[in-house]
């Protein structure tokens, strides 16, 4: 009995320190001129913790082909004291302040994403997507996301019913090429529809679910994502008219414990305690 006690009480304290990320995603980056609009992209970090933190944000950008590795993404950005940054951002935040960067939004429209590694983990950011009006420079429309984890196995609400468009973001911040299954459930969760896809390292796509799947009517249901390799996603629900919008932030199809398990199953030789993690991790999704 002792044993199994001390067992579960070091499961506990490894899913704790596999929870303290150092490293967080904005799995979409939209800035520049489209259409008549421009686009621009803040990002916001924060420091909640007591000691201070430091690190770097890097950006990718989209490589056409998808399979492909994508490519460094020279974004230029300003921060809250108006001091332009290009390429990477360094940073340094003390405890309780905030740092914020925002897009140049200058030349055409450019995708791609990105990722904040921190010395500690209690560095935690939003990323607010802001649509202007070209010719008046007026604000459109615009919407906040917190910054997301990666995770191989997750879901994004679908509502395409009455005109609604549904736009999915999703990015590889690893090293080598990612299988990703996307599977269409309507509101029964009945499968639809299927679409497999491979994602280079250091790429990002960024799509309307009627690319992802060109066969399939107007629905409200969701699409699970599941991927070879930890991603980060995020999506945007468009209005009729492409106007206004807002996120739709993926849900982690896990419980607590779900950065433990897929630690322990990166180590077969520790298959004894990936059981008793399931064991766990079943239990916790019973008691919410």
């Amino acid at each position: 009995m002792k044993r199994i006690f001390l067992v579960v009480l070091w499961i506990f304290a490894a899913t704790l320190v596999c929870s303290a990320q150092g490293t967080i995603y904005f799995p979409h980056i939209a800035n520049g001129v489209l259409g008549s609009t421009i686009w621009k992209t803040t990002i916001l970090l924060t420091n909640t913790g007591g000691a201070p933190a430091s690190g770097t944000i890097t950006f990718n950008a989209d490589n056409p082909n998808a399979g492909q590795a994508g490519t460094p993404f020279n974004i230029g950005f300003t921060d809250e004291v108006g001091t332009p940054t290009s390429g990477t951002i360094t940073f340094g935040i003390a405890p309780g302040q905030t740092k914020k960067y925002v897009s140049a939004g200058t030349g055409g429209y450019s995708p791609g994403f990105a990722t904040a590694t921190t010395s500690a983990g209690a560095v935690t950011g939003t990323a607010i997507f802001s649509e202007f009006d070209i010719a008046s420079g007026r604000l459109i429309a615009e919407a906040g996301v917190p910054a997301a984890l990666a995770y191989t196995k997750q879901a994004i609400f679908v509502d395409t019913v009455s005109g609604y468009n549904i736009a999915v973001a999703y990015a590889n911040p690893g090293p080598a090429s990612v299988n990703v299954t996307f599977n269409l459930l309507d509101s029964t969760a009945a499968l639809v529809a299927t679409t497999p896809r491979v994602l280079g390292p250091g790429n990002h796509v960024a799509l309307f679910t009627s690319g992802l799947f060109p066969s399939v009517g107007p629905l409200a249901g969701t699409m699970q994502v599941t991927s070879s390799a930890a991603i980060p996603t995020i999506a945007l629900r468009f209005d009729p008219v492409f106007t206004i919008f807002t996120t739709l932030p993926p849900l982690g199809i896990a419980s607590m414990l779900n950065p433990t398990i897929e630690w322990f199953q990166q180590r077969p030789w520790l298959a004894p305690l990936t059981s008793v993690a399931r064991l766990l991790g079943a239990l916790d999704r019973r008691l919410i």
